[in-house]
């Protein structure tokens, strides 16, 4: 788990200890960041089909090629009897179960162009639509906030919902079992909603779901602690950004922490007198590591979150 490998570095930079053969299993996590959902298909694997007849597999892949081709959509071939699409530059996916059309596929020949074309089409229309037929209902109990940096923001069309956090930004997105969608400015708009609402609703939903599902991991070593989050699930780093999982942090440290997201996959927090030291890890780890997001240190002060005071 990448909570691990990273929490053990930052311990032997601090206390310049040996880390154990028990601290050093497990390999990195791979998050989810795009936000891709979960699949429910059959084994990605080829099956036994009639001659001349695509694999599973082969009908993923050709799926996937005509959205490349097609579209300026991006399409991989995903776990089981799926295909992930994405946006080149931005955050929005939609994942294309192709049980029945694959069915289709196998039992009409003739008609097997026009099966490829209709989830080709398929896809770009549930891009184009994003939310726009969603009603509040639908989505308040999906909706989860991303922290992301401001230059990665700045990609992403149709003018999203944004709130500011020091250099970085929030956006919000709905996710639902097979798709992942930014909330604009016009959905908020069509829902009734203010930045602030969606906000709250969004981190209390994120509360929820981590206090269900990625409990926090806290690494004793050297006589001191280290609690984070790296579940690889997209959203470990927004974590830092909800009161309540702070406040289960500080117990577990029994003081003020400082924490640190140098990237989107890793959310660290230690004791803040040892704040000097983490420093240059925290540096290091944001300037070679995949997506990185910030090289600072923050504090809670007056009850916000904020830069690390020098």
């Amino acid at each position: 788990m990448r909570v691990r490998v990273f929490l053990v570095l930052a311990l032997t930079a601090l206390l310049a200890a040996s880390v154990s053969a028990c601290d050093s299993e497990g390999g990195s996590a791979s998050p989810t960041e795009s936000g891709a959902t979960t699949s429910t298909g059959t084994s990605s694997g080829a099956t036994s089909t009639a001659p001349g007849t695509l694999s599973e597999r082969d009908f993923k892949n050709k799926v996937a090629g005509a959205i490349v081709t097609g579209t300026e959509l991006q399409g991989e071939p995903g776990f089981g009897l799926n295909v992930n699409v994405s946006e080149p530059n931005g955050l929005d996916t939609v994942q294309l179960v192709l049980g029945d059309a694959y069915e289709q596929y196998t039992s009409d020949p003739d008609r097997q162009d026009e099966i490829v074309d209709g989830l080709v089409q398929e896809a770009v229309r549930r891009m184009e639509e994003g939310n726009s037929k969603r009603s509040f209902s639908e989505v308040s109990g999906r909706l989860m906030p991303m922290l992301k940096r401001r230059v990665d923001v700045s990609r992403i069309q149709n003018d999203p919902a944004v709130m500011r956090f020091d250099d970085l930004d929030v956006v919000y997105a709905v996710q639902g079992d097979h798709y992942f969608t930014v909330a604009t400015k016009d959905d908020l708009d069509r829902w009734g909603k203010s930045v602030d609402e969606i906000d709250s609703l969004a981190r209390s939903n994120l509360e929820r779901q981590t206090n269900k599902d990625q409990k926090l991991l806290c690494e004793p070593s050297g006589g001191q602690k280290l609690c984070g989050w790296a579940s690889g699930d997209g959203y470990d780093a927004t974590r830092m950004l909800v009161p309540g999982l702070r406040r289960q942090i500080v117990k577990e440290l029994g003081g003020p922490a400082v924490y640190a997201v140098p990237l989107e996959s890793v959310f660290v927090a230690l004791t803040r007198k040892y704040a000097p030291v983490i420093k240059g890890k925290v540096l290091q780890e944001f300037t070679t590591g995949k997506n990185p997001l910030s090289p600072d240190l923050f504090e809670e002060r007056n009850g916000q979150l904020v830069v690390l005071s020098q």
